[in-house]
């Protein structure tokens, strides 16, 4: 054989060759998955034992979308958890679709998802929990088949929508009827400009003209205060009490709250027992001690005999129950009010002579208070210059009044005052704070008889002499007597 032939023969092996690895990189980017080139509705359809809720998508105008390009995950039940289902929810259109939504979410969830649950947003806001094999209460028969444009789970029961925690208190028709009222007098509304409609420009003021009836959002005081009882994104356990177990509660704290008005009282009195009915988390009666603490931190007698309904929200859990019976000490407790804190002085001009200090006491405890230094850099303080403080939401009753105040600046006492309601009121005598003193200071009894704001004052001594008028606090502590 002569060696041109051989190179022929080499030549045409390589060619070949070259050829077929050409053809193979051209198909490089060619889906061989038939899954891929399948939409969601079109898998839906393929599955005859999907057939009514497949219906259904195509009712409510559901079956466009999941033909779309927009990625989903849709938990599809069953015809078998079909036929369970309340007719006059799929005979509602608003419910029905409201019914269809809840089975579908955006982005893609397989089953190795959760770890071990997840809390999913589906298209109508409420959330459901995924775990690898269910979706809130119904079983996965069949997971994980994806397609072009998502991934279906068979499911062998129906995700009917559930109602918040607000929406379920708003149905109430029989029970728990003063607690609903009180709640829902808490709704205010205000103007969110970002969300308003802009007709025009004030030309005396330069502020935007809204459109009447544009950008108003609904609000609740006790959202505010407490806890969002209609966010879809926290879980939450919430208490109501029947008609009858709410006044004995309430009546226990009434007196605290006394007011010029009984609409206020009523309020009032209303809001402390109710602030204390909110927990995080949903609990489960295995959960319900009676050591359990509200959002507030305020222990809760929980008996689990006491619960008379229970309803599982989309946002967590409700107990209906008929009697939460509180301790009074742990609703009406010790207000403190800090030293460092005041709302304002008697001159303006002393700012050089007030320190404001982070320090530890005797225990290694840190603690910050105020200390005036009567005789500072700008000069003597003027006799008897006072620190006002302005503690707001005191309760209507006696107090024991006790303040901390720690001399470790000098080593003679320093001599001040406190007077409640007016500088002048001489509430309590002038009182020695001698050197080195950790522990709180009793200075007498004081009654308040209403509810509110009273302005207190820590007095200096009635000199003027550099170092004999300064002043020292910690804190104030008023405790009620109960």
């Amino acid at each position: 054989m002569s060696k041109l032939f051989k190179y022929t023969i080499l030549i045409t092996v390589l060619s070949v060759a070259f050829t077929a690895c050409k053809k193979q990189w051209d198909k490089r980017d060619t889906v061989t998955d038939p899954q891929l080139n399948v939409s969601l509705m079109e898998q839906i359809q393929a599955h005859t034992d999907l057939s009514v809720f497949a219906g259904y998508l195509t009712k409510t105008g559901y079956d466009k979308l999941l033909n779309s390009t927009k990625t989903f995950t849709v938990w599809a039940p069953n015809n078998q958890a079909m036929q369970a289902v309340d007719q006059s929810l799929l005979t509602d259109t608003a419910k029905l679709r409201q019914f269809v939504a809840n089975h579908i979410t955006t982005q893609i969830y397989l089953t190795n998802a959760p770890q071990p649950s997840l809390r999913i947003h589906t298209l109508i806001g409420k959330n459901v929990t995924f775990t690898a094999s269910k979706v809130e209460d119904a079983n996965i028969v069949k997971a994980n088949q994806y397609v072009r444009n998502g991934v279906l789970h068979i499911i062998d029961k129906g995700l009917i929508p559930k109602q918040s925690i607000w929406e379920f208190i708003n149905g109430l028709t029989s029970i728990g009827l003063k607690q609903k009222a009180y709640l829902q007098s808490q709704n205010y509304t205000v103007v969110d400009t970002s969300q308003a409609t802009i007709t025009g420009v004030d030309p005396v003021t330069g502020k935007p003209v809204l459109k009447p009836g544009t950008g108003v959002i609904s609000k609740n005081h006790y959202f505010d205060n407490v806890a969002d009882l209609s966010n879809e994104d926290k879980l939450y356990t919430y208490i109501v009490l029947t008609d009858n177990a709410y006044d004995t509660e309430r009546s226990k704290v009434t007196k605290y709250f006394a007011t010029s008005t009984a609409d206020s009282t009523y309020n009032l009195s209303s809001f402390n027992v109710l602030k204390d009915l909110t927990f995080n988390n949903a609990l489960t009666t295995a959960q319900l001690t009676d050591t359990v603490l509200s959002v507030n931190n305020v222990k809760v007698p929980v008996n689990k005999s006491n619960i008379v309904q229970t309803y599982n929200a989309s946002n967590g859990i409700v107990y209906v129950m008929n009697n939460v019976p509180f301790r009074v000490q742990d609703k009406i407790t010790p207000i403190y009010i800090q030293g460092e804190n005041p709302s304002y002085f008697s001159r303006t001009d002393k700012a050089g002579d007030i320190f404001y200090r982070i320090k530890k006491d005797n225990k290694g405890v840190t603690f910050n208070d105020i200390y005036i230094f009567g005789g500072g850099a700008n000069g003597t303080l003027p006799a008897q210059f006072y620190a006002a403080y302005l503690p707001k939401n005191l309760y209507s009753c006696q107090y024991k009044v006790y303040w901390r105040a720690i001399n470790d600046v000098q080593t003679t006492a320093i001599s001040q005052q406190l007077a409640f309601n007016t500088v002048t009121a001489a509430t309590f005598p002038y009182t020695n704070v001698n050197p080195l003193v950790y522990d709180d200071v009793l200075l007498g009894n004081y009654t308040l008889s209403k509810f509110g704001t009273i302005p207190m004052y820590l007095i200096g001594a009635n000199a003027t002499a550099s170092g004999t008028n300064s002043l020292i606090l910690d804190y104030i502590k008023l405790v009620p007597v109960l």
